[in-house]
């Protein structure tokens, strides 16, 4: 059920708020979307905004295209805090994890207050927000929000902060419901935290991919290392396949969707016949690999027998493109996409 049916159909926000999922209220209520009450945008000195100890991201990278981009055009999107007051309400012991001198926390915006830093701006535009650091749910929902749908954390951090989750409402399935995300995916996820340290270390310093040590958590340390052995391997031999030369055909569908030499495929030229005279005993006798030897054929058609088998890559019909590269990819290739299939699926449930 969405918040809005919780909430009740008013006049207005009842109006609206049927069109939305309850992914789409959970992130708006974590970064304060245009139904969000919010206070005023204020500018503030960078110098009185420390970093959040309770970030979910143990360290930025990547920030060359955000300071890129903050030098061109400065900061556009205001960056959410709240008081240290505020922070340090029900979290006395962390005053010496915050920045000295600071007054404010962020709670919102990491990678843009980087990048102001290092581009040197001596002001960011904020908005102040104490109900975001009210509780450590709230505060470590808010940072996992936002790092998960703007900027990838690396498979570790993201099952450290989906643990915390979990453990703070209570069950998997409550996790994936307030956070919009499968609950076989959280549960993939936070598999990994049930590795060896050694699995764990391959996986931060990138000798193993996650495919390698996907679900392998309920497994003895000595059967997850032979598993993750046998897949990378797996992964390996049919990577070297692909790429040995000999295997390697001209881009385009399988072999039995190709048309036969000196002949238009169906979809080439779909719902025709070639005229009589392309059937003529010389076009017929062509050979491999020459192309067809028809003197009364149009010059478009010598065009189209030279490039054949190549057949043009569907870019005008997604589903077309997919059917044809799910037959060319690894397993590792193929998890790859589904993970980036669905990040762009959720964020175009909020857009």
């Amino acid at each position: 059920m969405s918040k809005a049916a919780q909430l009740g159909n008013g006049s207005a926000f009842g109006a609206a708020a049927t069109a939305r999922s309850s992914r789409r209220d959970v992130i708006g209520h974590a970064i304060g979307d245009g139904d969000t009450p919010a206070a005023a945008v204020t500018d503030l000195p960078v110098t009185q905004i420390s970093e959040n100890p309770d970030n979910p991201r143990n360290h930025l990278r990547n920030l060359d295209d955000t300071v890129a981009s903050v030098r061109e055009v400065g900061i556009i999107l205001p960056i959410v805090v709240a008081t240290t007051e505020a922070y340090l309400h029900d979290r006395p012991d962390r005053t010496d994890d915050l920045d000295d001198g600071a007054h404010y926390v962020v709670v919102d915006g990491h990678r843009r207050l980087e990048a102001a830093r290092r581009v040197g701006l001596a002001t960011i535009p904020v908005r102040v927000d104490n109900a975001r650091v009210s509780t450590d749910e709230s505060l470590l929902e808010a940072a996992f929000i936002a790092n998960y749908h703007r900027d990838d954390m690396t498979e570790l951090e993201e099952a450290h902060a989906l643990q915390q989750l979990v453990t703070y409402y209570g069950s998997q399935t409550k996790a994936a419901r307030r956070l919009g995300i499968p609950q076989n995916t959280i549960s993939s996820k936070l598999s990994l935290l049930k590795l060896s340290p050694e699995l764990q270390k391959d996986l931060v310093t990138g000798e193993r991919t996650v495919e390698h040590v996907r679900n392998l958590g309920k497994l003895s340390p000595a059967d997850q290392k032979k598993k993750a052995d046998e897949r990378a391997a797996t992964a390996g031999h049919r990577k070297a396949i692909r790429q040995t030369p000999e295997t390697q055909g001209p881009a385009g569908p399988p072999a039995d969707d190709t048309a036969a030499p000196g002949q238009l495929s169906r979809r080439d030229n779909p719902g025709t016949t070639p005229p009589e005279q392309d059937r003529s005993p010389r076009s017929q006798t062509t050979t491999v690999p020459e192309p067809r030897a028809n003197e009364d054929a149009s010059p478009e058609g010598d065009q189209t027998a030279d490039r054949r088998p190549t057949k043009p890559f569907p870019y005008d019909s997604g589903l077309d493109a997919a059917h044809l590269l799910i037959h060319k990819m690894t397993p590792e290739e193929f998890n790859t996409m589904l993970d980036v299939l669905n990040k762009h699926r959720d964020r175009q449930t909020i857009a």
